[in-house]
């Protein structure tokens, strides 16, 4: 499913030094991520979110406060793959192998990847979970915690990945190229999106900003794929401790702007946030209804 991203030959990340046909050679890592970003397509010395708010987001994470938002995404995804109707991905028909391709596009830290691979399987789903971020420590950090499941280095704006190879590709809080979506995902693929709604984390904005702005929605259609679903996910994040507090701030931008006194002023008087999100499922047109 894998291809060189110099000449696009397909490649093997089974071995420890991958080597397309064209002799481009890639290594991989102790951890087994493999770094798929050649240096010339970095746009910065060291792109993507730095070592401390990527751990910051794994501390996070491990708290579960985000799990009713995993815990959707997987009902959506298992009720749209389960269904027998023309809105549903092909599950056998056109897949020798009978599993289910699952690709996280910006998977940061790995935890959304992991909860929806755990989350499918324990619906009765065969799945291969795969992902990639174009920041090394996530990837790094993801390939240790995730040791079952390929992640790499690379830009959701150039992935690299065959041609109508996925089923599932899953972006959350992250940027992406729908032109790259359409080519990797099978006809009638599924592209799960989530986005940031107008009252996410608007609480804490309140202590942060004089005149604080809600997020905007985006409402606009896709070039190529079908709305399945769309809607605003919201619920009420309750801190049991000041740690709690901490650990959801450190993994948002203000932690990284604000003079540690105002942070600590937020953490002692910040009980609770709304979790707000914008969640969007689509598919990809067959290529007969494209003509």
């Amino acid at each position: 499913m894998w291809h060189c991203p110099l000449c696009k030959s397909p490649i093997s990340l089974g071995t420890k030094q991958i080597i397309c046909p064209n002799r481009h050679s890639f290594d991989k890592a102790k951890s087994g991520y493999v770094n798929l970003l050649p240096v010339q397509f970095k746009k910065s010395k060291v792109p993507g979110d730095d070592k401390d708010m990527v751990r910051a987001r794994r501390e996070f994470h491990q708290l579960n406060a985000y799990l009713p938002l995993k815990e959707r995404i997987i009902s959506l995804l298992g009720d749209t793959l389960g269904k027998k109707d023309t809105h549903s991905v092909p599950l056998d028909g056109e897949r020798k192998s009978g599993f289910i391709n699952i690709y996280d596009a910006g998977c940061g830290e790995g935890s959304y990847l992991d909860a929806v691979i755990d989350g499918l399987l324990a619906k009765g789903f065969s799945v291969n979970g795969a992902g990639s971020d174009i920041a090394k420590i996530a990837v790094e950090l993801a390939a240790k915690a995730f040791k079952s499941t390929q992640f790499v280095v690379a830009s959701s704006f150039d992935l690299p990945l065959v041609d109508a190879s996925q089923d599932v590709i899953i972006q959350v809080f992250a940027p992406g190229s729908n032109e790259e979506y359409l080519r990797v995902l099978r006809a009638q693929g599924l592209l799960l999106t989530v986005d940031p709604a107008p009252k996410h984390l608007f609480e804490l904005k309140t202590r942060v900003y004089d005149d604080p702005k809600q997020h905007k929605l985006e409402e606009a259609p896709r070039a190529g794929f079908t709305r399945l679903h769309n809607e605003i996910f919201t619920f009420s994040i309750e801190f049991k401790s000041v740690e709690q507090a901490l650990a959801l701030i450190k993994m948002t931008p203000f932690y990284w702007k604000l003079p540690e006194g105002k942070i600590n002023e937020i953490v002692k008087t910040l009980t609770s946030v709304s979790a707000d999100f914008h969640i969007q499922l689509w598919q990809k047109h067959n290529s007969e209804d494209a003509k």
